[in-house]
């Protein structure tokens, strides 16, 4: 009788239940169709008769068929109340990557770590859950969390509120196997690339719980189900040892083994950001292991766009937990496919080479999520331009300028003016071989290095230009040297381009050039090898004899520094943004010394890093009326994507009045629309920030008033996640930090497999009840005495209107 039990809640008092077998909407259905029926066929009769009785008498009649009908129903009148105070108890799950191990060596080694934390809380069909076993008697909440805010999952408030009470039944198999179990638990995956320990934490300080707590006892707790493994956030021993003192006891239950199971996973990826479209894409894997020592893995880079194997290579695991594997790709084979399927009457100077690289899984690897790493280089195909501008021709400028030079991807333009030089005066004009005396003629230009030139030929027009250039996107090098001629320039026209002030002196006890930690960051110091041995490397390289002693100006970071002998520190590599550009300084001309008996190795790699750092890069699409680009392939979830756009009518002229917004698209649907504001209404620029976008694959097209939608083809792609595999190495239950967490928080430390004890620990936190009633409304004498009311009234009614 009790097969179909409904609910409909009225208050927080009480709500009517249905418990009949046949369907309440099928009842209620059949109740208002019987009432209409009833109250027309009574019309016939009552029609005639003066008011109210005319209305009156159908309405009572209808009445008392429709409660007889819902019977049918079963309707139950449900209390819910509470007697005494009730304890709360949040129970914090953790649903990062590393909850999807399963833990070989354990018992119950087919459920994963996620999936037997959850059993605890929703028990099996032999043993009931803590939610069943606590919700009686206390408020329970269970969130999710891995990186960010917590997500509630489960509430008993809930429950409440609806007059439910519904406690979440667990499945037989993994979480994912039944997405769509009752109550939110059972069909949670494994699925944050981080952990932040701390977030449950902040929670519970955020909510205050605690503040009225009984003097001695606790009456809120919160319980943390992980294996500990935290990579993100502040100390949560810290944030423990705050909750404990505002009266909230943190217990922790580890889940997993202490041993790293047998794995091997691609940890990152090292490669250039951007790479000519003739050239060769050279980078290194760094491949993680573990108990996978002397056994051979396969390692390849495969295109995402048709899954074909762009190159691939098999390494004897040397026992370390991570190893490097070099690759080298030829781009052109993969430009040529994507310009296959490019559309007609769009033009790119930028193709984005999507790739991943896949180590194969092994057998016994506790997990095959980590075995691919998602990764996106530009291949540019329209050369970028280069000026150089020099008053000598130093060992510096010559290594620098016959890099690029080599490179097929750069045009490389230098200016050596100045006594001594066969450009006594600087000359000015929109040609090769002239210093550009426009802002169209300056624009040719990606980056612009500036060295040591005398100030006599140098004008305040010419840093107009400059400075117009690098607020317009364009990066600016600045390379100071022993001649000591960049102060007088910065002092005299660049003091606000130029990112420090000089101190009249030069430092010559050079001892070693440090990176600073703001520095070890950027990839431009990632010139080779291991990222953890990165400081020892710079700290190996041959140091400049003479270096310009300088400081910082507000606002810019000091990327690199020089150590002298009295251990003295002095900026080396500077840089700031200028509008839309950005400004590197050096203080010392010598990098061409790192090219001693390695030639290219590190010199090399570091000037094209540090180029691609100070240039904008170019608008990857144009169609005949539009150009768009972005400043990054590759975003963060916490980055901000700027758009940049370029608009023409028919003739080629620039159009800057137009009302431009950017479309961002993903799955073929406009997902957001960002306005573009006129950036320089002469060339037709706009630009524009996107804001920051939830993790996925996206294509950017814009939209122009005056323009037709067909017409504007241009698009470019963008991607927004932040792939890390510190979420899978290592995974071993770090059982000490957790003890740690518990005793700070005035809790216990419990391993899974004698987790059951906790239940001791949370039950005296309440002392109150909560107290369900059911009035089984049907079948009580309520019901009958209302239909004998409306009848009874009805037949007085009738009397008095002459019917009876």
């Amino acid at each position: 009788m009790m097969g179909i039990v409904n609910s409909f809640c009225f208050s927080m008092l009480g709500s009517i239940r249905f418990a009949g077998d046949l369907s309440p909407w099928l009842v209620i259905a059949a109740a208002g169709l019987g009432a209409v029926l009833v109250a027309l066929i009574y019309l016939r009769e009552s029609a005639s008769l003066a008011a109210p009785y005319n209305y009156l008498l159908p309405a009572l009649r209808a009445s008392s068929v429709a409660l007889v009908i819902l019977v049918l129903a079963g309707p139950v009148w449900h209390r819910r109340y509470t007697v005494g105070t009730l304890g709360r108890i949040v129970f914090a799950v953790d649903q990062s990557e590393s909850m999807s191990v399963d833990d070989s060596s354990a018992d119950t080694a087919s459920y994963n770590r996620l999936s037997r934390a959850l059993r605890l809380l929703t028990g099996s069909s032999s043993q009931p859950g803590w939610l069943d076993t606590l919700s009686k008697s206390h408020d329970i909440d269970v969130v999710a969390f891995s990186s960010g805010d917590p997500i509630t999952i489960w509430s008993t408030g809930d429950d409440v509120a609806s007059g439910s009470a519904s406690i979440p039944s667990s499945t037989a198999g993994r979480p994912s196997d039944n997405p769509t179990e009752s109550g939110g638990l059972t069909g949670l995956v494994p699925s944050g690339v981080r952990t932040d320990l701390s977030s449950s934490l902040q929670m519970m300080q955020a909510s205050g719980d605690g503040d009225a707590a009984g003097v001695g006892q606790s009456k809120a707790a919160l319980v943390l189900m992980t294996d500990g493994r935290s990579n993100e956030g502040p100390s949560a021993t810290d944030l423990a040892t705050s909750l404990h003192s505002a009266g909230i006891e943190v217990h922790t239950i580890g889940i997993g083994s202490p041993d790293e199971p047998d794995d091997v996973m691609i940890v990152r990826v090292e490669r250039p950001d951007t790479v000519a479209a003739d050239g060769t894409l050279v980078g290194s894997i760094m491949v993680g292991q573990s108990g996978m020592d002397g056994r051979e893995l396969s390692v390849r880079v495969e295109s995402n766009l048709d899954g074909s194997v762009l190159w691939q290579s098999n390494v004897v695991s040397d026992g370390r937990s991570q190893q490097t594997v070099p690759f080298s790709i030829a781009v052109e084979p993969i430009v040529d496919r994507i310009h296959n399927q490019s559309v007609r009457g769009v033009q790119r100077s930028t193709e984005v080479l999507d790739l991943r690289a896949v180590v194969e899984p092994m057998l016994g690897e506790s997990t095959t999520a980590n075995n691919s790493f998602p990764f996106r280089t530009a291949a540019s195909i329209r050369d970028r331009r280069m000026l150089i501008l020099d008053g000598s021709s130093r060992w510096e400028v010559r290594y620098l300028r016959n890099l690029f030079e080599r490179d097929p991807a750069w045009e490389v333009d230098t200016l050596l003016f100045g006594p001594g030089t066969d450009m006594p005066r600087l000359r000015r004009g929109s040609q090769s071989g002239e210093f550009p005396d426009s802002r169209e003629s300056i624009s040719r230009y990606d980056v612009v290095v500036l060295g040591e030139i005398p100030i006599d030929p140098f004008e305040a027009t010419d840093a107009v230009r400059l400075r117009e250039f690098v607020s317009r996107g364009g990066g600016l090098i600045v390379i100071d040297g022993r001649y000591d001629r960049i102060a007088p320039i910065a002092n005299k026209f660049l003091s606000d381009l130029i990112p420090v002030r000089h101190q009249d002196r030069m430092i010559t006890t050079v001892e070693s050039l440090l990176p600073t930690a703001v520095g070890l960051d950027q990839p431009t110091f990632h010139i080779g090898g291991d990222p953890a041995d990165l400081e020892p490397l710079w700290q190996q390289l041959p140091v400049p004899t003479t270096v310009a002693a300088v400081t910082a100006q507000e606002g810019a970071e000091v990327w690199a520094e020089v150590q002298d002998a009295d251990a003295a520190r002095s900026p080396w590599l500077v840089t700031r943004l200028f509008g839309a550009g950005r400004v590197f300084y050096l203080a010392a001309d010598q990098t061409w010394r790192w090219r001693y008996k390695v030639a290219d190795r590190f010199h090399a790699r570091f000037w094209n890093q540090l180029v691609a750092a100070a240039m904008q890069p170019p608008y990857s699409s144009s169609d005949e009326y539009a150009a768009i680009g972005t400043d990054k392939i590759e975003y963060s979830p916490s980055e901000s994507p700027v758009i940049r756009a370029r608009l023409q009518d028919t003739g080629g002229k620039a159009v800057g009045d137009a009302t431009v917004d950017a479309l961002i698209i993903a799955n073929d649907q406009v997902v957001a629309t960002v306005p573009l504001s006129v950036d320089d209404p002469a060339r037709g620029t706009y630009q524009g920030s996107a804001g920051m976008l939830a993790e996925g694959a996206y294509q950017i097209r814009i939209r122009a008033s005056g323009f037709d939608a067909s017409a504007l083809q241009a698009s470019t792609p963008i991607w927004v996640g932040q792939w890390n595999m510190s979420e899978s190495s290592p995974v071993g239950l770090d059982a000490s930090g957790l003890a740690e967490i518990a005793s700070a928080g005035g809790g216990v430390y419990l391993h899974e497999s004698s987790a059951a004890q906790i239940l001791e620990r949370l039950k005296p936190l309440s002392s109150g009840t909560i107290v369900d009633s059911d009035i089984v409304v049907w079948q009580s004498f309520y019901w009958f005495w209302a239909v004998i009311v409306l009848l009874g009234v009805e037949w007085l009614m009738r009397k008095r209107a002459g019917l009876v």
